[in-house]
């Protein structure tokens, strides 16, 4: 593989659950212009730590130095760099899609062909959950372009070592 390839990396942090630390973090990044994909951040089971996750694209050097200054910071506790094929990866989204009489039965197939639960329905529109891969939710989004999306709401990316 070749290392300067680009590609996400997700960052399982934990840190501190103080005040102002989410923002060094975000700093940090800003600072050397590196762009935050996705960012979830919530307390762990002790109540004083936060486990904040976070997805950059880059190379291997600049994950490392990413790495490197994260652990630099005195909040944090721990920085992990998570692999795909080690971690439970998976996000969250809500959809709210246009729906009438005669586009009810194809959006009920296509949630249904990704397990996905149907959590509202109106007269004029639907909502829609679904959690999985990034790339499963990718797909579905796909899928529901041509019924008119009229809001999505999409986590960050969560994972969890093995």
């Amino acid at each position: 593989m070749n290392h300067n390839e680009e590609k996400d990396y997700i960052l399982s942090v934990l840190a501190q659950n103080h005040a102002g630390v989410l923002l060094r973090i975000a700093g940090l990044f800003s600072r050397r212009c590196y762009n935050i994909k996705s960012i979830v951040a919530a307390q762990t089971e002790d109540n004083t730590k936060s486990r904040i996750l976070i997805v950059v694209q880059g190379d291997d050097r600049i994950v490392r130095q990413v790495d490197k200054q994260l652990s630099k910071l005195v909040e944090i506790e721990q920085v992990t760099v998570l692999n795909d094929n080690e971690a439970v990866v998976r996000e969250h989204l809500l959809i709210k899609l246009e729906r009438s009489d005669m586009t009810s039965d194809q959006l009920v197939a296509i949630a249904n062909v990704f397990h996905a639960n149907i959590l509202n329905v109106s007269s004029t529109d639907m909502i829609v959950e679904l959690t999985g891969t990034p790339s499963t939710l990718d797909s579905f989004v796909e899928c529901c372009k041509p019924y008119h999306i009229v809001k999505i709401l999409r986590t960050g990316t969560m994972a969890m070592e093995k």
